[in-house]
């Protein structure tokens, strides 16, 4: 017989809020969606799914990739992109 973890409310909740902010982050991302775990053990499964898929790049995190995360952008487009969220809140 197949022995099956014991359920663990706890858990299960933390498992449930994380699922669904990588669901929000995957959704609404526009152009890069920048995933880091330090724990391989833990984002293997999802990992793998995603390279099997051809739907990631994994990288080392160094001193390019840090340059290519970095988008510069002005006063007048953080002061756009508020006005766009304040926007989205008050309807």
């Amino acid at each position: 017989p197949q022995r099956f973890p014991s359920f663990n409310e706890a858990k299960h909740n933390i498992l449930c809020s994380e699922l669904k902010q990588l669901y929000v982050a995957v959704t609404r991302t526009r152009q890069r969606l920048w995933v880091c775990e330090n724990v391989e053990e833990l984002s293997k499964p999802m990992f793998d799914y995603w390279k099997k898929k051809c739907l990631v790049q994994v990288r080392q995190l160094d001193d390019s990739l840090a340059q290519a995360m970095q988008v510069a952008s002005s006063p007048e487009e953080w002061k756009s992109q508020g006005i766009k969220v304040c926007v989205i809140f008050s309807l």
